[in-house]
């Protein structure tokens, strides 16, 4: 949730989404820091301030593994033309024309919101499903026999 929100975001304030592989590695990763975090009963300043940090990650990370390559092979066949010394590469951001630094910060602070809201309601839910249970004498079963 956090990785779509903050793509959303990133794509609508003018950045570049990285390559698919790259989003399912940010996907995976958020999801263990989370599935750690999950067993914790955290207070909802800490809920949104984490939220907050996972989009300054992401936004990081959508920046720097979002580029082109600008010497495409390898550097001691064009290092002569391209002004490059062998063994160097350059990476190139490529940035939409209508990047906004603020936009930027305001897209990620309300993605960063909208799942804190989302990850709590979730949780509330959770919570009264559980009590529902409870309350009609029944206990959710992990598997069925």
């Amino acid at each position: 949730m956090a990785v779509g929100l903050g793509l959303v975001a990133h794509l609508v304030s003018g950045g570049v989404s990285p390559g698919v592989p790259v989003l399912i590695a940010l996907t995976a990763l958020l999801s263990m820091c989370a599935s750690l975090l999950a067993r914790i009963n955290l207070p909802s300043w800490l809920l949104v301030f984490l939220c907050g940090v996972a989009q300054q990650v992401l936004h990081l990370a959508f920046g720097r593994l979002s580029g082109t390559f600008s010497v495409v092979a390898p550097a001691q066949h064009q290092h002569a033309g391209s002004g490059w010394q062998p063994g160097q590469l350059a990476v190139t951001p490529s940035v939409a024309a209508g990047h906004s630094p603020d936009l930027m910060l305001d897209t990620h602070v309300a993605a960063a919101l909208l799942t804190a809201l989302l990850v709590s309601r979730a949780d509330i839910s959770l919570t009264r499903a559980l009590a529902l249970f409870r309350h009609s004498g029944q206990t959710p079963r992990a598997h069925l026999d």
